[in-house]
Formats: structure tokens, C-alpha cells, sequence
């Protein structure tokens, strides 16, 4: 635990420094310091076994493709030329950490005045449950960054070809298509198509918790995320992650000008989707979790973006941020009990 509550502290620090220096550059200690940390790790975190037997379970280049390994040809191509390459598994997560946080690091540097500000919400936020977990569903929520530029200016190819990339690591990625589809065909900007969808998206979590309405559409492999107990536990409406996000979003959208502003409306947008499918997927916690993960992400920049328009005191604003997120890390890791799936943290180099 005094790991991760020190690489807390540091990147606090950090982003404090990246303000008062007006250095973005500072952003680069914390992605490696973070990188090293996630890969670094021993048999620390969510799905450190199942992605150790992936690995193994790679007898050649056909297991890639063929569907006999449970994750997306990507992912499993990755691994394979590790193989070849005579390198381990822990080698391979030591590259993949690298890959995924020098992905994060590049675009928040080039699209964001504070950098190491959002790279801490990240930690607090996502980090530890997806870099140090469920790595598949983070290096594509990572690649879908890089396609909101192309959303923006319409070049549905482009789009498309980075959906396509991010979703050779997790298929889900291929639901950035809805954002794609309502950011330019569907989003108007008013009161009224918010409620409307809110309201549609409730009568979908309704039926959605019948499943003999649906479930002969479902595909044999996909059938207990819909019946299982173990997936089916969601609290649904009063599921605090999704009430935090329906607050800062409709905080954001209240209390700023959101609106007006081009790039973080459609970041707005994104994230407004996350807070639809949750609702629409009722109590199937783990599909609606998962289906709303690549929207989720945009949380990093329109949480910060409605603290930091707070007041008309940057001080004052950047003090309630910190703050933020203080919050936000404790809810997330420490009083959830997530911190258990994380200690202790061991790694190779004891």
C-alpha cells in the first residue's frame, strides 16, 4: 500500500510543479515512473495469470487467429513475436506497460495545456484496475484517444482504421463507432434530447434485466454475462461509479461552457455515452462496465476541465482539483477494498 500511496504523492507533486514551472515536460517522469510500476509487477493486480497463460498457451502463429486463445489477435500477436524473440512473459509486460503509458503520455502532451495534471486523475482514476489489470482494455481505450481528432473532422476512414487498430487489443473498442455516429448525426446540444436519451436509456436497463426477452439472441460463449449471479449483481441506478459520473457531467454541463468549446465538447459527448450505457445495461455490471470503459476514459479530461472552471481563481481552482482527486482515489482504490487485488506489490527485482 505505501507504494502506491507514495506514487500518488509524487505525481500530486509532479502536477503541482508542471503549474507553478509551466514545464509540460514534467509529464514525462510521471508516464515513466508509471510505466515502470506496471511493469514492474509480480503476479500484482487483475488478470496476471490469465494473461501469463495467453502467453504460454501460444504453441504458433495459427493460435493467433484462430480463436483458441481467449483475446483479440492483436494482443496475442504481441505475445507471439515475443516468443519468437526468445523473450518471457515479464519482458513482455515490461513492453506493454511502455507501449501503453508512451501512448497516453504522447497524446496528453500534445492535446492538453496540463499534462501531468490529467496523467494523475488517470492514476487515481483508472490506472491501477486497468494498467496493472485489464491491460487489453486499456492500450485500446489508449489507441481510441488518437481517433477523436478524426471524429471530429469527419474523415470516417481515418476513424474507422484507429477504431479498427484499438479494437486488435479489445473488440469493444468497435463501440467508438456510437461516439462517432452521435458526436456529428445525433448530439444537438439541448436540454431536451439529454433527458430524452436519459430516459430511453433507463427503459433499456428495465428490459435488459429480463433475459428471456433476449437471450436466444445472445451467443453461447456471451450467455452467463446476462444470467450468472456473479455478473448480474450490478446496483444499476444506484451504482456510485455511475451517479459520480452523471454528477460531473451534468456539473460540467451546468457550470461551465463546455458547450462552446470545441474540443472538450466532444470529449463532453464521449463522456456522456459511458453514463448511457451503464443505465441501458442495467444490472449486468460487467458487460455495461466493459462497453462503457472506452467512453469512461474521457472522465481524465472533463472532470478537470469543470474543477478548473470552477471559480475565477485559478488557485483557488487548481487547490479544488487536487482535491478532486484526492476524493476520487480514495473512492475508487482505497475504499472500495480495490486495493486488496494489489498488494502486496511484488516484483522481479527482489
Amino acid at each position: 500500500m505505501a507504494l502506491y500511496v507514495f506514487t500518488f504523492i509524487t505525481l500530486l507533486l509532479l502536477s503541482i510543479a508542471e503549474v507553478f514551472y509551466d514545464n509540460k515536460k514534467i509529464v514525462l517522469i510521471g508516464g515513466g515512473f508509471l510505466a515502470i510500476l506496471a511493469g514492474l509487477r509480480y503476479y500484482s493486480g487483475y488478470d496476471f495469470v490469465s494473461y501469463y497463460y495467453f502467453f504460454y498457451d501460444l504453441t504458433g502463429l495459427s493460435d493467433v487467429f484462430n480463436g483458441s486463445i481467449d483475446a483479440e489477435p492483436g494482443y496475442l500477436f504481441l505475445n507471439y513475436l515475443f516468443l519468437k524473440l526468445g523473450l518471457n512473459y515479464y519482458a513482455f509486460i515490461l513492453f506493454f506497460a511502455f507501449l501503453s503509458m508512451g501512448l497516453l503520455v504522447n497524446y496528453l502532451y500534445k492535446n492538453n495545456p496540463y499534462p501531468s495534471l490529467v496523467l494523475f486523475y488517470y492514476f487515481s482514476r483508472f490506472f491501477l484496475a486497468r494498467d496493472m489489470g485489464q491491460i487489453r482494455g486499456s492500450i485500446a481505450s489508449i489507441i481510441l484517444l488518437y481517433s477523436v481528432k478524426y471524429m471530429q473532422q469527419k474523415q470516417l476512414f481515418r476513424f474507422l482504421l484507429v477504431v479498427g487498430i484499438a479494437s486488435l487489443f479489445h473488440i469493444t473498442a468497435l463501440i467508438f463507432i456510437v461516439g462517432y455516429v452521435y458526436e456529428n448525426y445525433l448530439h444537438n446540444g439541448s436540454w431536451l434530447q439529454v433527458m430524452v436519451l436519459f430516459g430511453l436509456a433507463v427503459a433499456a436497463g428495465i428490459v435488459v434485466q429480463m433475459p428471456q426477452l433476449y437471450l436466444w439472441a445472445v451467443p453461447d460463449r456471451y450467455a452467463p454475462y446476462f444470467t450468472n449471479p456473479a455478473y448480474t449483481g450490478g446496483q444499476w441506478l444506484l451504482n456510485p461509479v455511475l451517479l459520480m459520473q452523471l454528477l460531473i457531467f451534468f456539473g460540467t454541463l451546468l457550470f461551465t461552457n463546455i458547450r462552446k468549446d470545441e474540443k472538450y465538447r466532444t470529449y463532453h459527448n464521449l463522456y456522456f455515452l459511458a453514463s448511457l450505457i451503464l443505465i441501458a445495461f442495467g444490472n449486468l455490471a460487467t458487460v455495461g462496465g466493459r462497453l462503457s470503459s472506452p467512453f469512461a476514459t474521457y472522465e481524465m479530461f472533463v472532470a478537470p476541465y469543470f474543477i478548473l472552471n470552477f471559480t475565477k481563481n485559478k488557485m483557488v481552482n487548481l487547490i479544488f482539483c487536487l482535491g478532486f482527486t484526492v476524493v476520487i482515489f480514495l473512492l475508487i482504490f482505497i475504499l472500495s477494498g480495490d486495493y486488496a487485488y494489489f498488494i502486496p506489490y511484488d516484483t522481479l527485482l527482489k
